[in-house]
């Protein structure tokens, strides 16, 4: 049987190819070599300097707070969302009925979102945060404006009339209802 040159050419590249990929499948990979390079090498260890440290002192300083005259309740049980009514301000008769609605919607739309949070798509949920938010800030605007309160002080009222909406909603004897209120925040968007 006699070779053509087509096929001489194909049994040499053959040969040549496979003996240079057979050769390199026998040699140690780079990571073997770096490995056994590292291995070679001496152990070097550098002693730790010895410190002299005073000892700890673990003694925690006990702190009396001020009296703030705010009235007895302040023990340490005392929830922080519930000092607003320690200082004696009537947050729900002061300011406009439009402010005063503002907050309360967004109180009820607060209590309105840690229900559907739970239960509803995040993006109805994120929605009426956004309406709640909006409201909140609509009426406390209207209430710094009125010269009511001031705006590093207004957080009483957000959270006084958030707890109301809250204990409201758990009732079912809102005095607006989520739907007015959300037509409420609607209106300012």
């Amino acid at each position: 049987m006699k070779l053509q040159p087509r096929q001489i050419i194909g049994l040499v590249a053959i040969v040549v190819f496979g003996g240079g990929m057979i050769w390199r499948a026998t040699q140690p990979s780079e990571r073997e070599i770096m490995e056994s390079r590292l291995a070679s090498l001496p152990h070097i260890e550098i002693p730790a300097p010895k410190l002299d440290l005073p000892p700890l002192q673990l003694d925690i300083p006990t702190i009396t707070p001020p009296d703030t005259g705010l009235g007895t309740g302040g023990d340490a049980t005392t929830d922080t969302r519930k000092i607003y009514e320690m200082n004696g301000v009537n947050y729900f008769a002061m300011g406009s009925q439009a402010a005063r609605d503002d907050m309360y919607c967004a109180g009820v739309l607060s209590a309105e979102f840690s229900v559907r949070i739970n239960d509803s798509h995040p993006d109805k949920a994120s929605m009426i945060l956004r309406d709640q938010e909006a409201l909140d800030r609509a009426g406390l605007t209207k209430l710094v404006a009125e010269g009511v309160t001031t705006e590093p002080a207004s957080a009483g009222y957000s959270l006084a009339y958030r707890d109301k909406a809250q204990t409201d909603y758990d009732a079912k004897a809102l005095r607006i209802s989520v739907d007015d209120c959300t037509r409420r925040a609607a209106a300012l968007n």
